[in-house]
């Protein structure tokens, strides 16, 4: 008897506990743990440190719990390796400056000499050609004519002189009683002998030139014509192959010039470096925590100080049927236990985290488990909110995208 009431009572315990599960709606432990996601709450922290650069702390600016702002200089480095770099790579700079303004100065005086050569052995070439032309052509009908005038003008001068000539020597004879007159007698005499012997020469040379011009230019002369050509064009390339050099100065004035943009672009290079010497805030926050102490070497990429920003943040792990609620750049219902309003949070992104999985209710033959997807919720900062606390969202509450 005692037995069966055993029996009656747990059989109605079990339809009871049913029964309430159905008129819950399934929200058992399992399905209540799966829509309530609680988390703890996270501040966003930064690594600060040297990018490029390392060495010496000369200067420890920043302290633990010591708020910050972006910008803020929190440590420094020893600078005087780079400052001694940077003082070099000026010099460098201003002696190649130098160089460049000699180069283009020596280069413009070298281009003006060789623009006028080059006009003038032109024209000596093209001088040289006509008369070589004038040589092996022979002289033109008016040019005949016109030394037929030239001798006929000379041999008439050189007649009147003789006359004049021959007249002082007539009346010689008449001024032996008076000394001075004799004098001047006689030196009308050698001035006039003086010029017969000038025109007489005059004479001479323009019927040889006419001579000349009527039988011809002889061997000689076309000999030398030719060579007077072949000099001037020898002059004419001489100055062509000193354009030549000019072009060699060029070259180098252009080498000069990128030594000086590579020398230029070191500085800037060292001038990057030496500012980041001084290590500065990122963000706005706190300095959590400070690893070297002034004094100590310290190395690039080397994490120095941790940052905590005014960002806080929690995970939360859903399974791939209540992921769909979830998308980037949405908002999510917040509650905290220490709260009494609900905050709104922000979906920071949705990934696949397979290294965890949702078991189901049931094992049935063939049922796999439920991959699961990892979202970051950033909430903003307040005063009563802190690192630490529970952070719970109702994923039912969520209404589906």
């Amino acid at each position: 008897m005692k037995r069966n009431l055993i029996l009656l009572l747990v059989l109605g315990a079990a339809l009871g506990g049913g029964g309430y599960l159905l008129a819950a709606e399934g929200k058992d432990a399992v399905s209540l743990a799966a829509n309530h996601k609680g988390s703890l709450l996270t501040a966003e922290q930064v690594n600060v440190s040297f990018q490029g650069v390392g060495g010496k702390i000369i200067d420890l600016a920043a302290k633990e719990e010591m708020k910050v702002s972006k910008g803020d200089v929190l440590m420094t480095l020893d600078p005087t390796d780079i400052d001694l770099q940077l003082q070099k790579a000026q010099a460098d700079i201003e002696v190649t400056a130098i160089k460049v303004k000699q180069s283009e100065d020596a280069l413009n005086v070298a281009q003006d000499k060789l623009g006028n050569a080059l006009k003038q052995a032109q024209i000596g070439v093209e001088q040289a050609r006509t008369s070589q032309e004038q040589v092996l052509e022979g002289a033109r009908s008016e040019d005949i004519e016109r030394q037929k005038l030239a001798v006929a003008a000379a041999t008439e001068a050189h007649t009147h002189a003789l006359k004049l000539y021959n007249q002082l020597l007539n009346i010689e004879d008449t001024y032996d009683n008076n000394p001075y007159a004799y004098k001047d007698h006689r030196d009308a005499l050698e001035n006039a002998r003086s010029q017969l012997s000038t025109l007489e020469n005059a004479r001479d040379q323009q019927q040889q030139a006419l001579n000349k011009m009527l039988n011809g230019a002889s061997q000689q002369d076309k000999q030398q014509a030719a060579l007077l050509t072949d000099k001037a064009n020898a002059i004419l390339e001489q100055n062509m192959l000193t354009g030549q050099d000019i072009t060699n100065q060029r070259i180098g004035l252009d080498a000069l010039i990128k030594q000086q943009e590579q020398q230029n672009i070191l500085l800037q290079s060292l001038q990057v470096q030496k500012e980041r010497m001084v290590l500065k805030a990122p963000v706005d926050g706190k300095v959590a925590r400070i690893i070297p102490k002034a004094g100590e070497n310290v190395g690039s990429g080397t994490p120095l100080i941790v940052l905590e920003t005014g960002k806080l943040y929690f995970d939360m792990y859903v399974d791939e049927r209540q992921v769909t609620k979830l998308q980037p750049e949405g908002t999510v219902p917040v509650r905290f236990a220490a709260l009494p309003d609900q905050l709104t949070g922000r979906i920071q992104f949705v990934t696949a985290a397979p290294q965890f999985a949702g078991l189901r209710m049931s094992r049935e033959k063939g049922t796999a488990d439920l991959t699961m997807f990892q979202a970051r919720i950033e909430v903003d900062r307040i005063d009563k909110l802190l690192p630490g606390m529970t952070a719970e969202v109702h994923i039912d509450e969520i209404a589906a995208r």
